[in-house]
């Protein structure tokens, strides 16, 4: 198997791939980068839509499974505060970004920040998207498609009656 070097796909997706891992601060403030050697790529690059998936990638492991009426995800972002975390819907994407400030740790010091967007079903509505966080730090992102109401072959409407305006 070749690898072209002239490619701009393959040049693009590396960087990206890089600029996409985690990155560390040890002592002496030079950043290295970590790889991770269970490299998967995202759920979207190994199927279409649909179906469920587990990935790890970028430092953040989870699942996610979506049809064309309902979607869930959970992240598992215990290195995250509450308020370190954002769920919001931009266009037809759902996106999880997090977000800590330098901290220290047994290496050194550590500072995160991830961005993960997943495409929302285009039958689902922004307003359905729910997330909740649990004490574990489980992110937990759901959403349904509103129920198709039956429409029935005939319906009733009332009178009401009022007062006449003869006085």
């Amino acid at each position: 198997m070749s690898f072209s070097q002239s490619s701009s796909y393959n040049r693009t997706y590396e960087r990206k791939v890089i600029e996409e891992t985690p990155r560390i601060r040890v002592a002496t403030g030079a950043p290295f980068q970590i790889t991770t050697p269970s490299f998967q790529p995202a759920p979207s690059i190994l199927s279409g839509v649909g179906g469920a998936h587990n990935y790890h990638f970028g430092g953040t492991t989870g699942s996610f499974h979506s049809s064309d009426d309902s979607f869930n995800a959970t992240i598992d972002l215990h290195d995250f505060k509450p308020e370190d975390l954002s769920v919001s819907v931009v266009g037809s994407q759902i996106v999880v970004e997090g977000k800590h400030p330098e901290k220290e740790d047994q290496l050194g010091s550590i500072q995160r920040h991830f961005i993960r967007k997943f495409n929302l079903p285009k039958s689902i509505p922004a307003e359905s998207v729910n997330s909740n966080l649990s004490n574990e730090g489980r992110l937990v992102i759901t959403a349904t498609a509103p129920q198709k109401k039956e429409v029935a072959g005939a319906t009733t409407i009332p009178i009401k009656i009022v007062p006449s305006e003869n006085k």
